[in-house]
């Protein structure tokens, strides 16, 4: 049985023809758009290159991690460090990857991940720089552990950078292009020191030109991270909306006329009762 339609004058009916739903009139910047909007692009230039960039942060992350273990015996040699010394000098790195991973974590709540990136990158470029320069086994054991206060919030920087930029869909595949990126430093690391740290070259030890090379790896990556956008999901979460909506709007201006991703949420169908039309119901409008 079709419910009683009480006749709407003309006017009335001019004025409701013109109106938009709730969900036309819904802001672009009500909480979780951000994220659905990026959930439904393909994987873009900027996000390709913001994986590039995480990953070679990692690459200098872990050649930076194994330095020290792959250099203690030159530098035992080096320092005439003893058995109890060698243990705090390997150890220094990773204290201090402890330390920045609790303190520098909360700056990226408050800096946004950009910002953090390249705060820890400075930290731990500027540190194996003067890592370089040790005169004694106190100067190499307070540059190591600096320099692991920035490297200790690469890590979940990394992961939560890419996640917050990247579809969800894709985020995975691309996350670990990123590490697989990241751990080939290390190899690379086990070849450079058994082609330069028993040498000299320009007068200079070789396991000083290792130093060099992490901490002008680590300044190349700052360059290239300064260039990336700010997450657009931080940005949103702490009210910053306006600038989010600028950074996926030229996510999707990159996306151009590439197809959409699906999110793999429902979408809204028709009303109950949308497809059925009640005798009389013209009538009473009229």
């Amino acid at each position: 049985m079709c419910p009683t339609v009480r006749p709407f004058k003309e006017d009335r009916l001019t004025e409701t023809r013109g109106t938009r739903g709730p969900l036309e009139q819904a802001p672009r910047d009500q909480p979780g758009e951000v994220g659905e909007r990026i959930d439904r692009l393909p994987v873009t230039r900027t996000q390709r290159r913001a994986t590039v960039a995480v990953g070679l942060g990692l690459f200098f992350e872990f050649y930076e991690v194994f330095l020290t273990g792959v250099l203690s015996s030159v530098l035992v040699g080096e320092f005439g460090l003893s058995k109890a010394e060698l243990p705090l000098v390997l150890s220094s790195t990773f204290i201090g990857m402890f330390v920045g991973a609790l303190v520098l974590g909360r700056f990226a709540d408050r800096l946004g991940r950009r910002g953090a990136f390249l705060l820890n990158l400075s930290i731990y470029s500027l540190f194996s720089l003067l890592g370089a320069f040790s005169m004694s086994a106190v100067w190499l054991v307070t540059t190591r552990f600096l320099a692991g206060v920035g490297l200790g919030a690469e890590l979940p920087l990394a992961d939560t950078y890419l996640t917050d930029l990247l579809p969800a869909r894709r985020r995975g595949r691309y996350i670990a292009w990123a590490y697989t990126l990241g751990f080939i430093g290390v190899p690379v690391l086990g070849f450079l020191a058994h082609s330069l740290a028993m040498t000299t070259w320009l007068g200079v030890a070789g396991w000083r030109w290792m130093f060099v090379i992490g901490a002008l790896g680590a300044f190349v990556v700052f360059l290239l991270r300064r260039g990336l956008p700010e997450s657009p999901r931080w940005l949103e979460s702490v009210g910053r909306t306006e600038e989010a909506d600028q950074v996926v709007t030229r996510l999707e201006n990159e996306a151009g006329g590439l197809p959409s991703e699906p999110t793999g949420r429902p979408r809204p169908g028709p009303a109950a009762g949308a497809g059925h039309r009640c005798p009389g119901r013209r009538r009473a409008l009229r």
